[in-house]
């Protein structure tokens, strides 16, 4: 079956392209109802134009001559804007080809409007630049990780981490994890990336910084998916001086647990024994004079207690800098016969009056085991102010040197609050406390607290 001009003319205005055709110069010679309903210019208004290029967005007319220049019976595809009779711009993807009928050349070309998708490209492009904005300025670190391998971190994450991101994007980053929590947060990120965690959680573990400095972070890690496939994105927070100060409180609360304990058991002991007096003497007065002196000596040590308690309570007060020499020169005014020896004068710790405690106990106990004598020495080294209270007694025996700091540990009267509690005081400010054998005879009882800095 054959059909004439006409059909054919119906069928062009009834396609859903424009289509154009033009001489070789682009004198416009037709265009189809889609083009003048798109351009909202009449078709003689179209004719009468000097060429199609007329139709084209000013900034695109010389990329379009280019390729009708350039065009041969092969065709070409190209992408440009027109602008209507109303002054809307459009955007267009077209197909344009040269051809040659009864001897002369002509130009045939169509084209659909793809404004509506240029217009979302658009919007999806701004939309991707505004988030990647957002998170690339963050102060918060994020990072992308797909397939075991990081693809994205933002600057914020450089600067938590100490590397750049090449030295991190396209690797795997758990190089990053804390030997000791990489298992579990391999194990955590497998499984939500198969979807096999899919709540959010918030968990925390330890990186190591390039320069060496153990870290804690907290996360958030959820499944996304990233061009296609599923990965899983976080923000993370640096949380390492909520650690501390946790692993600070928790001292802190067994502390005063300690404290509590020792105070109800002896309070509770002398007391008890103040009792057995009184009663004894309701019914034999005749002990009174034996006995009444030993309920004194009791209700003074439960006096003790509780002034030794009120002084313990400084320790749980915030650190603040604390100059080791003049604490130890103030603490020793207190004591006859205590030489002091400085050879660190400006040596400064975190500390509290807790570190007054601390000596005091000591003190006390050099001048009752060692002969009523002592000598203090305050020395530093690289990293520690160093105080060693040293007596002449009979020293302390090996079979007990470690069991001295021991809870409940006690050569005298009740559980007392002696040296345990002087090592727990100084586990709060990082330190520690040791004794050592004094020669010829007593103990060296040294005391290492982290320096803050050197004062001068």
């Amino acid at each position: 079956m054959e059909f004439d001009a006409s059909f054919w003319r119906k069928v062009v205005d009834k396609s859903l392209a424009g289509i154009y055709i033009t001489d070789e110069n682009g004198k416009v010679l037709y265009v189809n109802d889609v083009v003048e309903r798109a351009t909202k210019y009449s078709k003689e208004e179209i004719y009468a134009m000097e060429s199609i290029f007329e139709l084209a967005h000013p900034e695109d007319r010389r990329y379009l001559k280019r390729e009708f220049e350039e065009l041969g019976e092969e065709g070409r595809f190209y992408e440009s804007r027109y602008i209507t009779k109303d002054g809307r711009v459009r955007h267009v993807w077209g197909f344009t080809a040269k051809f040659t009928f009864l001897g002369k050349s002509y130009i045939i070309g169509n084209w659909i409007d793809v404004t509506k998708s240029k217009e979302l490209e658009q919007a999806l492009r701004e939309s991707e630049e505004f988030y990647r904005t957002l998170v690339e300025d963050s102060l918060t670190p994020v990072y992308l990780l797909q397939d075991g391998i990081m693809v994205y971190v933002n600057k914020a994450f450089e600067e938590a981490t100490g590397y750049k991101r090449e030295e991190i994007v396209g690797r795997n980053p758990f190089f990053l994890i804390h030997p000791e929590d990489r298992g579990l947060v391999y194990k955590r990120y497998i499984e939500r990336e198969k979807g096999l965690r899919d709540t959010m959680e918030t968990y925390s573990w330890r990186i190591i910084r390039k320069d060496g400095e153990v870290r804690w972070v907290t996360a958030r890690p959820g499944r996304v998916t990233y061009r296609g496939r599923p990965a899983v994105a976080a923000t993370v927070v640096d949380t390492t001086e909520i650690h501390k100060l946790n692993i600070e409180l928790k001292k802190k609360g067994e502390y005063l647990a300690f404290v509590n304990k020792v105070m109800r058991h002896d309070i509770a002991n002398a007391i008890t024994a103040i009792r057995a007096v009184l009663e004894i003497v309701r019914d034999s007065p005749e002990e009174a004079e034996k006995l009444i002196p030993l309920a004194i000596r009791r209700s003074d040590y439960v006096f003790r207690l509780i002034n030794d308690a009120r002084e313990l309570e400084k320790a749980l007060e915030e650190l603040k800098p604390v100059n080791v020499a003049e604490m130890v020169r103030e603490v020793a005014e207190q004591f006859r016969n205590v030489e002091v020896s400085v050879e660190a004068e400006n040596v400064v710790v975190s500390a509290n009056e807790g570190l007054r405690a601390v000596l005091n106990n000591i003190l006390q106990n050099a001048m009752v085991h060692g002969g009523g004598k002592a000598r203090v020495e305050v020395l530093a080294n690289e990293r520690n102010g160093i105080v060693r209270v040293i007596d002449y007694g009979k020293g302390v025996p090996d079979e007990i040197k470690e069991k001295i700091f021991e809870e409940g540990f006690t050569t005298g009267e009740g559980m007392g609050l002696g040296l345990y509690i002087t090592k727990r005081i100084l586990e709060i400010f990082g330190g520690e406390i040791k004794v050592r054998d004094n020669e010829p005879s007593g103990a060296i009882f040294e005391i290492k607290i982290p320096k803050i800095k050197e004062e001068g």
